[in-house]
């Protein structure tokens, strides 16, 4: 009897295990998703035009190191051309490549090839349950299986030049940007598509302002797209705000900025707009309630150590440092930039030499 009991129970367990094994393979990883506690690496975009390739750096948060060219020094090759975004997802770093046409899978310990992905213009990552996503710009969504590192053959086509791409409330929001169009006033964008992560499908079209591409959700899931407006170059000038999306879809205008990073509750906002028919310029730094819109300070930055040329804005998860990217100098593309480091209070903590045109920040 005692062996039968244990027969049914070792028949049981293998019964439970086959069972369960295609449903385990998409759970997320113990450590989903980077979150600034042991550094961040910072992607330059280099330029393409001028034959200077991307780059991979790495900040060691507990040492304060700053390891310049990390992909070259792992791998004895570049990186490719044109680095758009990246995000670490469990023990993985996914760097999307626009201008290589690929995705790399990296040891986010090492910066070590895992895989090379090819996917067509990748230009923005996000990740849920076990699968990374990938805007790409030629108008559709892709997915990568976590597990056996294979992009699904079949990509759901979701508008004209996708751009930013963030997870909330089970789905995936992408913004169509119609970036390309300018001439006809941007007309097929307009638009933040939502995507189910539960079976990749398109559940709704969220209209919200012109030309979207930065999307980020808060503690809350609420969603926050900035639309880029048109420069003043329309036949009248639209500027740049973020609109706000609540879970059920609806959407209004919110507060102006060009660039955001959230952290809970908080909107960390850039406001760095030129109007290129007057060459009116206006730069500002404020952090929103993302609750309310409420102000929760007029300078979030300290003005007398403000970044030469911002180009990103982030803000650690763990522990609320802010860091912006910059060029060295207006309108120079091909000497190293920086990376700006500020306290939760604005105080400027550290500026690290980075590389040309350093494009983003991705926290580990």
């Amino acid at each position: 009897m005692k062996q039968f009991k244990l027969a049914v129970i070792a028949l049981l367990t293998a019964l439970t295990f086959n069972a369960c094994s295609d449903d385990e393979m998409h759970l997320p990883p113990t450590e989903p998703v980077g979150t600034g506690a042991a550094g961040a690496f910072v992607l330059n975009q280099g330029n393409i035009y001028d034959g200077i390739a991307g780059t991979l750096d790495f900040l060691n948060f507990s040492t304060d190191a700053y390891t310049s060219g990390l992909f070259m020094q792992a791998n004895g090759v570049q990186l490719g051309d044109t680095p758009q975004a990246g995000m670490v997802y469990g023990s993985r770093l996914y760097v999307a490549m626009y201008g290589s046409n690929l995705v790399w899978c990296l040891d986010a310990a090492t910066g070590s090839i895992v895989k090379q992905i090819a996917i067509t213009s990748p230009e923005g990552v996000c990740a849920a349950d076990g699968y990374v996503y990938v805007s790409c710009n030629d108008g559709y969504l892709a997915r990568i299986d976590t597990l056996t590192l294979e992009a699904d053959e079949e990509r759901l086509e979701v508008g004209p030049n996708p751009a930013g791409i963030c997870t909330a409330n089970g789905s995936v929001y992408v913004t169509i940007s119609d970036g390309y169009n300018y001439n006809n006033e941007y007309a097929n964008g307009f638009r933040v598509v939502r995507v189910s992560t539960s079976d990749f499908s398109k559940q709704a079209e969220i209209k919200v302002g012109m030309n979207p591409n930065i999307v980020q959700a808060d503690a809350d899931g609420n969603v926050f797209a900035v639309c880029q407006g048109n420069y003043g170059m329309g036949i009248s000038e639209v500027k740049p705000e973020v609109w706000k999306i609540l879970p059920d879809n609806s959407a209004s205008t919110f507060v102006p900025a060009t660039s955001i990073a959230i952290k809970d509750n908080t909107l960390y906002t850039i406001y760095n707009y030129t109007n290129y028919t007057t060459n009116e310029s206006t730069l500002k730094y404020k952090a929103y309630s993302t609750q309310d819109g409420t102000v929760l300070s007029e300078n979030m930055l300290s003005l007398t150590d403000l970044p030469a040329v911002p180009i990103s804005l982030s803000v650690c998860p763990a522990d609320g440092h802010i860091y912006i990217t910059s060029d060295r100098a207006q309108y120079d593309y091909n000497s190293p930039g920086y990376i700006y480091r500020y306290a939760p209070d604005g105080q400027l903590v550290k500026r690290y030499d980075a590389g040309v045109h350093p494009f983003a920040v991705v926290f580990k």
